[in-house]
């Protein structure tokens, strides 16, 4: 895993919005749950159960995997919080204002492509929420985070529930 710091001292505000197809399509895929057809032929792959608790109002960190997507897929129909960032942001000069939140329904299972800078979904209402994540083996070698701390950087979420 890469760490580095990110920025100088900024206040950046994300606004969530409705998780669609279409707005969520420079970051990876959105499934619908009913679909049966979710396969993948090639490499090694593991899924795992992951527990993820209510939505931080900062965002501490993010990072990314390089070489590899995860899918996520919700379990007990609750809302979840997705936090992203266009893969195309470098590690050295990350731009916070490049991060964009959306809100799943609790039905839509999701991707997010390879380089794609992400939070862990997170539960919107109730205090965890369980998705399973399905991704390559040894993805922690290849993986990037930005501490926004380390540099003064203070990345604010803000969540309209009634906007949604």
């Amino acid at each position: 895993m890469t760490t580095r710091p990110a920025g100088t001292g900024r206040h950046v505000t994300v606004h969530a919005t409705r998780l669609t197809a279409e707005a969520f399509q420079p970051y990876g895929r959105v499934i619908s749950t009913a679909r049966a057809d979710l396969t993948r032929k090639d490499g090694d792959f593991t899924a795992r159960l992951h527990v993820s608790h209510r939505v931080p109002a900062v965002i501490e960190n993010i990072n990314r995997h390089m070489d590899h997507s995860q899918l996520f897929i919700p379990l007990g129909g609750a809302p979840v919080v997705i936090v992203v960032a266009p893969p195309d942001q470098p590690m050295d000069g990350f731009d916070p204002s490049t991060i964009v939140a959306f809100v799943a329904d609790g039905t839509q299972a999701f991707t997010f492509d390879a380089g794609t800078w992400h939070i862990e979904p997170r539960a919107l209402v109730s205090d965890t929420c369980n998705l399973i994540n399905v991704q390559t083996r040894g993805y922690e070698r290849h993986t990037e985070l930005i501490r926004f701390a380390e540099h003064h950087v203070n990345v604010a979420l803000t969540i309209d529930v009634a906007g949604l």
